[in-house]
């Protein structure tokens, strides 16, 4: 009798076991390394992606930019982002600088921007090796890129938007989502146009949105291809 239920308790153990490795090993998730290569194919600058969700998550437009960078990173591109060339607006900075110092500190600080007014700024009061803060946060015209280019070099400019809707139904909800991305060359001129649509699902899902960003590189790799010049 003893043995039997020796027997029992070891075959429950063993599923047990068993099963907790097998759970662990379906939930154990992925991991990639991308490296910046010492020659890149071509530089892309990554702009806005303009919000379209009717929940407005403000996370979704940030996790489809920096996959986006990623999958570019790991296909060899070099990659700049629009926003480290944005300087500051005085009054954002001023507001957490003040909200770090005590008020002595904030009277010396002033004195001090009073006695450097005018001192190192470029004409139009903007700083060398920055935009004005005019290009944050939006999508930009031909003329507006241009000048982006006068500030950072790049081959090509990227921004678009990212939609999620349903069908507005209590009952059988069904999500969709919609992804739009624009490329530009350095001029300005508009090159290419990437669409990407979706029905059941959400583009806030990881192995999604990583399976998306893999196949809009696929898509300008194979716009980059020289092609042959009999072929058309």
């Amino acid at each position: 009798m003893f043995f039997k239920k020796y027997i029992i308790l070891s075959i429950i153990l063993i599923f047990f076991f068993v099963n907790c490795s097998y759970s662990g090993f379906l939930n154990s998730g992925s991991m990639r390394i991308a490296i910046k290569k010492e020659s890149v194919k071509s530089t892309y600058l990554l702009g806005y992606i303009e919000n379209r969700d009717n929940h407005f998550d403000p996370y979704n437009t940030k996790n489809l930019s920096n996959m986006l960078k990623f999958e570019l990173l790991n296909a060899g591109y070099g990659i700049l982002v629009l926003d480290d060339y944005i300087k500051v607006s005085e009054d954002s900075a001023s507001k957490e600088l003040a909200s770090k110092k005590e008020p002595k500190d904030i009277l010396a600080q002033l004195a001090e921007n009073a006695k450097m007014s005018g001192a190192g700024a470029s004409p139009g009061g903007q700083e060398p090796g920055f935009l004005s803060p005019d290009f944050s946060s939006k999508l930009l015209r031909e003329s507006e890129i241009k000048t982006v280019q006068a500030v950072t070099r790049f081959d090509f400019f990227i921004q678009g938007a990212l939609a999620m809707n349903d069908n507005r139904k209590i009952l059988d909800k069904i999500e969709n989502g919609i992804l739009f991305l624009e490329i530009f060359d350095k001029n300005g001129k508009f090159v290419s146009g990437i669409n990407y649509t979706v029905e059941g699902r959400t583009l806030t899902e990881a192995e999604l949105l990583k399976s998306i960003c893999s196949r809009v590189i696929d898509k300008l790799e194979k716009r980059e291809e020289p092609k042959p010049w009999w072929k058309f």
